[in-house]
């Protein structure tokens, strides 16, 4: 028999919240999402009759269905060149951005990152312990501390001597912070005061998204924008804003039930429940990027 398509594509932001985005539409009784949480949807590395037959949950014409595909990793591929691949394969398919601040999403990947290392450490050392003994009693610092040190916001991206010493101390012991956290001078080499790769692309989100206009996609027609830290806030009128990019009837959407999932979010481990819920530190340096960045955003959405 005959499958449809994906309705919408989700090429990120990563640890802006895509799992959320894609759980609350899958509260429709209409929209389906794949078996397999992340899926790579780019024609460059699958071809998208594949795709379809591999990841369709069970859409056929004349289902009245819709299904999501995401994959939060493929904000790192040239986003006009993405776009412009996923209108050529995928025609009838609209496509949402998951943004957030910039300084919670480096903050994110910090603890992803770092959760990461030391589970890959077995035995070694739990993230408790690793924040209870090692940071607090050997190094005097705090999992915030220890980020503050290493991004260096408040102090133009120039490491202290502290905080010099702490990422040396951190690399003599064995540990390390996946890709390159803890390295010297990693993500700034050349001096331009970019404290950390992922902050310096999130100034520029306002670019990303004209990169997908650019690419023949229209704002709230099939191209969506929705903002993690405003879930609880405006939750309902970013699902419809999906569910019309999607065509799909509003009236059938469970807006009770959504309304209290839009203020309650889920963490997979203590870790993320403890530190992403309490945010990242130094967001007050953060001000002065988010209010360019929300006011070149408004004028595009």
């Amino acid at each position: 028999h005959s499958l449809c398509g994906p309705a919408l594509l989700v090429p990120g932001l990563g640890k802006c919240g895509t799992n959320a985005l894609a759980n609350y539409l899958a509260l429709h009784p209409r929209v389906r999402l794949t078996n397999q949480s992340e899926v790579l949807f780019d024609p460059r590395d699958a071809n998208a009759t594949e795709l379809v037959v591999r990841h369709n949950p069970g859409v056929t014409p004349g289902s009245g269905l819709a299904w999501i595909v995401k994959h939060p990793g493929l904000e790192n591929r040239h986003a006009s060149v993405l776009a412009r691949r996923l209108r050529r394969a995928y025609p009838s398919a609209s496509v949402a951005l998951a943004l957030c601040d910039p300084v919670q999403r480096a903050f994110r990947f910090f603890i992803y990152f770092l959760e990461y290392e030391l589970r890959r450490h077995g035995a070694r050392s739990t993230f408790t312990r690793f924040a209870q003994v090692t940071l607090k009693r050997r190094y005097n610092t705090t999992v915030e501390g220890l980020f503050s040190s290493v991004v260096a916001l408040r102090t133009d991206c120039v490491r202290s001597a502290a905080a010099r010493s702490l990422a040396a101390a951190l690399r003599a012991d064995g540990y390390s912070i996946p890709p390159n956290w803890l390295l010297e001078d990693a993500w700034d080499p050349a001096g331009h005061g970019v404290c950390d790769p992922i902050v310096a692309k999130d100034s520029r989100l306002d670019r990303w998204i004209e990169d997908w206009v650019d690419a023949g996609y229209v704002v709230n027609q099939s191209l969506g924008v929705v903002f993690m830290e405003s879930w609880a806030r405006d939750g309902e009128p970013m699902v419809r804003r999906l569910l019309r990019v999607m065509r799909l009837p509003e009236e059938e959407y469970p807006w009770g039930v959504a309304a209290a999932r839009f203020s309650q979010r889920v963490y997979d481990s203590e870790a993320r429940r403890r530190y992403f819920k309490k945010g990242a530190p130094d967001l007050d340096v953060s001000v002065p990027l988010m209010r360019r960045q929300c006011g070149a955003l408004q004028d595009l959405l």
